[in-house]
């Protein structure tokens, strides 16, 4: 026998009907289920007459638990299966007098444990009921979203109520934390995009349109001093020169950014105030960062070695900072060459890149075969006092159009001021060619070499050569506007990049 200190604690559980949400403790060894004229449900001592409910089955004491005993000519459904005759409950079971008749929750609890909810029996015993309804689909979506609300607030256990309270109010205070950091984010994007020169000051530009006139001309007359330095040094760097500057090309490309989320790309607007406003949404232009740099043939099917900082230009480009601080994700739009001579551009892609050093090789796609020579590498390291050539295109755009005719860059503004047609323009009336300037190897450390040949932005890619013509080093760090010292990659670092591209082919 169990004594009735040690039984289990049995009840119902009403979920539907007009006592809905209720509990009823059984505490009878033998009750009636009755089912009434309003679709509830009693249970009843046997002792006690109803005058307006028909009983449908018997709950018999048996052991922990109560045996269901369903009457002659009635249906039970437990679970979702239809029983007759005699069915030993178990906690949790589900109990259906008729189908679609009135729902109960048959639950059990060990002796001093207070019949609360857990979270799981919460849902449980919502779902079960707002099935019972009988509503539409969206009347049992209100029916479950109610019972689950209420049940939590009032059927569960003190602390599990604490809890949620907590939860509730952490969560409430993160997203009022969120709202926060987004304002702060916004702001930062601003003021940094604002530091940066508004980003915009960069989009779909060339540095060509940002230069004074007053500019212009200072930039003219150094231009032409290179020019008239190498001319006057007719031995052997000039000849250099001649031998290898078709193999020099001229880079431009663009980048942008993206949400690494949505893949959607950083757009601006500007207001009528001259404000530029950033966002990943609306419909506004896709925010493209231009760039320029130098690369040279390195083998006649169109391979070209450039810097590491060109394939991808993110990497050293200020701009970049902001949208990136912010979690965009930076992206390759397009990037181009042209040879000397070139009328029409060549789209290049990169194809691989040193981990040692900023070196990288692009290619033209499809078969090509040039007839300019392919330069060669020196594997032995130059020595200070050596005098080398540095060939590319510093000042980019700005350095070529200095070199144009009277009134080029005017009647360019007029036609257009984009980026890629500026360029074009330059390519039909012949002067895209490469600079070159003389310097002197000051240092030889095992990674790099320094010199003093007058370089700046533009001419990052570009071949140091020596009085043979070979490649020492690929020009990598300069100065701006001409100054100071002046670093490249040693050529033995070009050379493995080569072998192991090729050897991967």
């Amino acid at each position: 026998m169990i004594s009735e200190s040690s039984a289990h604690r049995a009840v119902l559980r009403h979920l539907s009907g007009v006592r809905r949400g209720q509990v009823e403790a059984l505490e009878e060894k033998t009750l009636n289920l009755l089912k009434g004229a309003d679709m509830d449900v009693q249970a009843l001592s046997p002792d006690v007459t109803a005058d307006d409910g028909d009983t449908i089955a018997k709950l018999h004491r048996a052991g922990q638990t109560y045996e269901l005993e369903v009457m002659a000519r009635h249906t039970v459904w437990i679970n979702g299966e239809r029983t007759a005759g005699n069915h030993l409950l178990r906690s949790g079971d589900l109990i259906e007098l008729g189908q679609g008749g009135p729902v109960v929750r048959f639950r059990l609890f060990p002796p001093g444990v207070v019949p609360k909810k857990t979270i799981a029996e919460v849902f449980a015993d919502s779902v079960d009921g707002a099935r019972a309804d009988g509503r539409s689909a969206m009347g049992k979506t209100g029916s479950f979203l109610s019972r689950f609300t209420h049940d939590l607030a009032t059927q569960t256990t003190l602390w599990f109520r604490i809890w949620v309270l907590v939860l509730i109010t952490t969560l409430v205070i993160s997203i009022a934390v969120l709202a926060v950091q987004n304002i702060r984010l916004q702001k930062h994007l601003f003021s940094e995009a604002m530091r940066i020169d508004s980003i915009a000051e960069a989009l779909q530009k060339t540095g060509a349109q940002a230069i004074k006139k007053e500019e212009l001309a200072k930039l003219q007359k150094v231009v032409e001093d290179r020019l008239e330095s190498l001319e006057a040094h007719t031995g052997e760097l000039a000849r250099v020169f001649a031998s290898v500057e078709d193999s020099i090309a001229f880079v431009q490309g663009t980048f942008g950014f993206v949400d690494p989320g949505s893949g959607k790309p950083l757009r601006y607007t500007e207001s009528p105030e001259g404000v530029y406003l950033f966002s990943v949404e609306g419909d506004g232009k896709v925010v493209e960062l231009t760039f320029t740099g130098s690369a040279f043939l390195v083998n006649p099917e169109g391979l070209l070695m450039t810097n590491k900082h060109l394939t991808e230009p993110w990497l050293e480009d200020e701009r970049s900072e902001a949208p990136m601080e912010l979690g965009l994700k930076p992206e390759h739009r397009r990037m181009r060459i042209y040879f000397p001579g070139d009328t029409e551009a060549s789209d290049v892609l990169p194809v691989f890149a040193s981990e040692e050093a900023d070196l990288a090789l692009v290619t033209i796609p499809g078969e090509h075969r040039f007839d300019m020579g392919a330069l060669k590498f020196q594997t032995d390291p130059p020595r200070p006092g050596d005098e080398v050539l540095v060939v590319g295109y510093p000042l980019g755009i700005a350095g070529m159009i200095v070199r144009a005719s009277p009134g080029f860059i005017e009647q360019a503004r007029q036609e257009s001021d984009d980026f890629w047609q500026i360029v074009d323009r330059l390519a039909r009336e012949g002067y895209i060619r490469p600079l070159a300037s003389r310097g002197i190897v000051s240092q030889v450390s095992a990674d790099y070499i320094v010199y003093d040949a007058e370089t700046t932005a533009g001419g990052s890619g570009g071949p140091v050569l020596n009085a043979d013509g070979s490649v020492v080093a690929i020009n990598t760090a300069i100065v701006e506007k001409f100054g100071g010292s002046n670093l490249g990659v040693l050529s033995i670092y070009a050379r493995r990049l080569m072998d192991r591209f090729l050897s991967k082919e």
